[in-house]
């Protein structure tokens, strides 16, 4: 089965930015993964300290917790986009709407 180059440069255009999002996050999970502590408030110091280290590369971490961080943070976006796309309302272009619809 081959591939379109023109579907896939649409599929990779349109997801973009959910693996831009998934990249960084990665980053972020690697710098939660770097930091010490041994209860919640003590890593979350000490993450805020460990989060620039964990940027100053622009590369993404492949540890396997940070990816797994990463796609759940660029899944969770895309839902959240889907969800706000299909609960738009359906608007008719061109129509008035409101009490001003009766007139005419």
């Amino acid at each position: 089965m081959r591939i379109d180059t023109k579907k896939l440069k649409r599929l990779l255009l349109l997801n973009f930015p959910y693996i831009f999002v998934g990249l960084i996050a990665t980053n972020i999970g690697e710098g939660w993964r770097l930091a010490e502590g041994a209860n919640s408030s003590e890593k979350l110091l000490s993450f805020m300290t460990t989060l620039p280290a964990a940027f100053q590369t622009p590369l993404p971490s492949f540890h396997p917790l940070d990816l797994l961080i990463g796609i759940l943070c660029g899944a969770a976006l895309r839902l959240a986009v889907y969800l706000k796309g299909k609960n738009a309302k359906k608007y008719r272009h061109n129509t008035e709407y409101g009490s001003a619809r009766w007139s005419a």
